[in-house]
């Protein structure tokens, strides 16, 4: 009950503050924005309005998001706020003076979704004087670049750098308060406590941490490293108009990893790595028991907003060809095609693959795409392989910024089989 009656109390400060945003005759002008993903929107006094790059941003805008929209703004003291898809990001309050910066005012909230947040010139002299507000819980700074993420609930937070405390709404808390509460609820997350994050879950007594690696990764400081150049890298400014237009050029880019069970590498397979080493910070995406393909996690997901086709040129590859005697034997790919269409969400793909001892065999597949997760199917056994055997296979996924594909085959020759795993990049 508690936490239901100081969620009702933010809304009515939040109601409150915009609607005295809503009748000022004329709005303070308090950043621009730097660059725009996706659909967006800006609710303001005059009306909805579409966010435009080196357009301006206002006291009492909402900046709304799609689930492939990102808006990132930079406030008149320096300051950087990234609003991520599927977010409600308000500025309520923003003043600030070159000439006394310790007597800035900065009232913030985050409704919904994700947004990271880097500290200006009014957050590290007035710190007092800051806040960013959750349906749940309040976030002081102490000069910082953070990241924020709300659902319905729960609010979860990281940190880059610098330090934030974080408070539920109580009675020595209060919505529309600034600066750090010092509630006996309050918690702290500095950048110094690397692989966890502070959590608050609707119902729970205080906040709490949570660690960010998974069972078995002990390398918690190199996880969390590969994770924040990953989020920066996402945040760099555009650089072109170039880059304006094709969206994928302003995503961090993300890696394929090949991986394999065995400890030994087999004859022929130069790229892979060990499973335990592939796995640290990866995520697992398809496999046949020996070959296993591993990707980067990513802020971003480009593919479901991808509507053409992509073609893809072969990088590296690792096969081999078992024959009737269960040998196994170095082969080479010699040639290979893959197109992507993600309008259509399919796929398709040619190789040319010979071992010693073994004609040149070649084969095509194709079949379907995930667009949501990138992960794409052989649409059947028997494909169109030249010899009728049908055992063939194929599965694969794509990089989320759609930059890397790779995929595993098995391909029915002679009286044995061709295996292996490629790698292909635009």
């Amino acid at each position: 009950m508690l936490c239901i009656f100081w969620m009702c109390s933010y809304f009515c400060a939040l109601a409150q503050s915009t609607s005295t945003q809503a009748t000022s005759p004329s709005a303070q002008v308090v950043g621009e924005v730097t660059l725009i993903i996706g659909k967006s929107s800006i609710d303001r006094a005059t009306g909805p309005t579409e966010p435009q790059k080196g357009g301006s941003v206002q006291e009492g805008d909402v900046i709304r998001t799609s689930d492939n929209g990102h808006v990132h703004i930079k406030f008149i003291d320096g300051a950087r706020v990234s609003v991520r898809p599927n977010s409600v990001f308000r500025i309520h309050e923003f003043k600030y003076s070159p000439a006394n910066p310790a007597l800035s005012v900065v009232r913030l909230s985050l409704d919904a979704g994700e947004a990271r947040s880097i500290s200006g010139a009014a957050a590290q002299a007035a710190k007092d004087r800051f806040r960013l507000n959750t349906p749940l819980v309040a976030i002081g700074v102490k000069g910082t670049d953070f990241v924020t993420q709300v659902s319905r609930d729960a609010v979860r937070v990281t940190v880059n750098q610098g330090a934030i405390v974080m408070a539920p709404f109580d009675s020595a808390c209060k919505p529309e308060a600034l600066g750090v509460c010092a509630s006996a609820r309050a918690r702290e997350l500095t950048a110094e406590m690397l692989g966890q994050a502070l959590i608050y879950r609707l119902g729970t007594a205080d906040p709490s941490l949570q660690s960010m690696t998974k069972p078995g990764q002990s390398d918690a400081s190199r996880l969390m490293l590969l994770d924040r150049q990953v989020r920066e890298g996402a945040e760099k400014p555009l650089a072109s108009e170039t880059e304006v237009k094709n969206p994928l050029n302003v995503v961090a880019p993300t890696k394929l990893i090949w991986g394999r069970w065995a400890r030994e590498a087999l004859p022929g397979d130069s790229i892979t790595l060990p499973f335990i080493d592939a796995l640290k910070g990866n995520e697992i995406m398809v496999g046949d028991g020996y070959y296993f393909l591993f990707r980067q996690p990513a802020q971003v997901n480009v593919l479901p907003s991808l509507s053409t086709k992509l073609d893809f040129s072969l990088q590296s590859s690792s096969a081999y060809y078992r024959n009737a005697g269960n040998e196994i034997l170095p082969a080479t790919v010699q040639s290979g095609t893959l197109g992507i269409d993600f309008g259509n969400k399919t796929f398709a793909t040619s190789l040319s693959m010979s071992a010693q001892g073994v004609p040149t065999h070649s084969f095509s597949q194709s079949g379907s795409l995930n667009a949501g997760t990138g992960i794409f199917l052989s649409s059947a056994p028997s494909g169109s392989i030249a010899s009728g055997i049908s055992s063939s296979s194929l599965a694969g996924a794509v990089g989320l910024d759609a930059r890397q594909a790779g995929y595993f085959f098995k391909l029915p020759a002679g009286a044995g089989s061709f295996s292996g795993a490629t790698l292909w990049g635009r």
